[in-house]
């Protein structure tokens, strides 16, 4: 099954061979690679997974855990957790989160359908995503 990240996608996880998406309404399973998923975004709207880190890298001088925007025209974003070479994988759409906080050393997340999900991963890790790609939208924003 394809999947194309689109404005009800939440957050992308792999899960052992498929990967789970959290979108607004649903939880969907699909079969396919995170990073096939998250390339065929990319040229659905226009480039690539390569092209799109390369541009982020050039633009920010972020090399790790790289913030790419999915869709010029619509400033759509995701930002992944784990770097490229870790077995995990977990990416989040920046435009649908609306808040998130600590909840110990993990991070609740608020997403736009007002859903709150705890993910056990690091508020640090987190927080630290999250501001590099509001980095990369403001110098996109500055450039426009």
């Amino acid at each position: 099954m394809n999947y194309i990240i689109n404005s009800e996608t939440l957050w992308l996880k792999k899960n052992n061979y498929v990967v789970e998406v959290g979108e607004t309404k649903k939880l969907l399973t699909i079969d396919r690679s995170l990073n096939k998923i998250i390339d065929e975004s990319c040229k659905y709207y226009g480039s690539s997974l390569k092209g799109r880190i390369s541009a982020t890298k050039y633009l920010t001088g972020i090399v790790s855990k790289v913030p790419i925007i999915i869709s010029e025209k619509k400033n759509f974003l995701i930002f992944p957790i784990f770097s490229e070479r870790n077995e995990q994988g977990l990416w989040f759409v920046y435009n649908n989160i609306v808040s998130y906080r600590r909840v110990n050393k993990y991070v609740e997340i608020t997403f736009i359908n007002n859903e709150k999900v705890i993910f056990l991963i690091s508020f640090t890790i987190f927080h630290n995503q999250f501001l590099k790609s509001s980095r990369l939208l403001a110098l996109c924003a500055l450039r426009n």
